[in-house]
């Protein structure tokens, strides 16, 4: 097997995307694949200089067929001592090696770039994935167990409702907004902090990872990303004396509308005890129904030990799906 260099204007890089496809229909059979062009226009950022996060991509090539994929991402404002990696073996051609060997170029590389840690999450839709398996094998460590909620779409009226109303009440003198794809520019400072401290107030196990930078700039980065990976972003936000203190997140995929995920949610520390976070998450789920009306459901990742976010997700009707586990492994000389 030859592994080459790929990206998104390479004749090569739509076999690769064929490679992802594969290996989630494979693992999720119920659940479309991401398509081509998130692909594309992911890894079109990840090659444009100036952005928060760099990549590069590489192809497993044997018998002139695309059998593997690799995609290395490298902070560039923070973390600059980690390495996300990204390997998909093509279901026809695992336990061929393919995969240690794209694993061993991704240590070379992150060493090239003087990274000292690497990080993959593993999507579990059950007992027994292969990446799991994987990572486990080559010695990494599980720094984070999630669980995975869906909630199935149409909300039943009444439960939303009477949330609702105990939302409203326990937050006296909160204002809650919603927007669509671009943070009202009066806003940007403050959602540019919440994000700081979403880095850092939520729980991230033992995975080597610590506060990222986040500035107004940055925002309007992840903001023009998601569009141009064809994703629409409803958000919705809590105000006190006009200041934000509470966000959500919503990506929509506008090619495949009929699976949402939530992004994030935070409430500042200093404002909890509100039920801000459900207000905001029903704020979402208000204008989701009525903009995007094709979502039938959502999903999200939270730790279980999050207890405060969990109770909101599974009030609002969020159900046990899966889980998502994050490995790492620290990179020593010669290893």
């Amino acid at each position: 097997m030859q592994i080459v260099e790929t990206g998104p204007d390479d004749e090569r890089f739509a076999a690769w995307c064929e490679v992802w496809a594969a290996t989630q229909l494979a693992d999720h059979p119920d659940e479309a694949p991401r398509p081509a062009s998130d692909h594309v226009a992911l890894g079109r950022r990840l090659t444009t200089p100036g952005g928060a996060v760099q990549g590069t991509h590489r192809a497993g090539i044997a018998g002139g067929t695309v059998v593997g994929a690799l995609r290395l991402l490298l902070p560039v404002r923070d973390n600059t001592a980690v390495a996300y990696l990204d390997v998909a073996v093509h279901p026809a051609h695992r336990r061929r090696g393919v995969g240690t060997a794209l694993l061993a170029e991704g240590v070379r590389l992150a060493r090239a770039a003087g990274r000292s840690s690497l990080v993959a999450e593993v999507d579990e839709p059950g007992a027994g994935v292969a990446g799991s398996a994987f990572a486990r094998h080559h010695g990494w460590a599980c720094d984070l167990r999630e669980t995975r909620r869906d909630l199935l779409l149409p909300v039943d009226e009444e439960r939303l409702s009477v949330l609702e109303s105990e939302a409203v009440a326990a937050s006296a003198g909160y204002e809650v907004l919603t927007w669509r794809d671009r943070t009202p520019d009066a806003l940007l400072e403050d959602r540019a902090l919440l994000s700081r401290r979403m880095s850092t107030d939520t729980p991230n196990g033992d995975v080597p990872v610590g506060e990222e930078d986040w500035d107004a700039a940055r925002v309007r980065e992840q903001e023009t990303v998601a569009l141009d990976r064809g994703r629409t972003v409803l958000s919705a936000g809590a105000l006190h004396d006009g200041r934000l203190v509470a966000f959500t997140d919503l990506h929509v995929p506008l090619a495949q509308p009929e699976r949402a995920d939530q992004s994030g949610t935070l409430v500042l520390p200093e404002h909890r005890g509100h039920r801000l976070g459900a207000r905001v998450k029903i704020a979402v789920l208000r204008e989701l129904a009525a903009d995007v009306p094709q979502v039938r459901r959502i999903s999200t990742y939270n730790s279980d030990t999050n207890r405060p976010m969990v109770a909101v997700n599974e009030a609002l009707g969020f159900r046990r799906a899966g889980g998502l586990s994050t490995w790492s492994t620290r990179l020593r000389p010669g290893t």
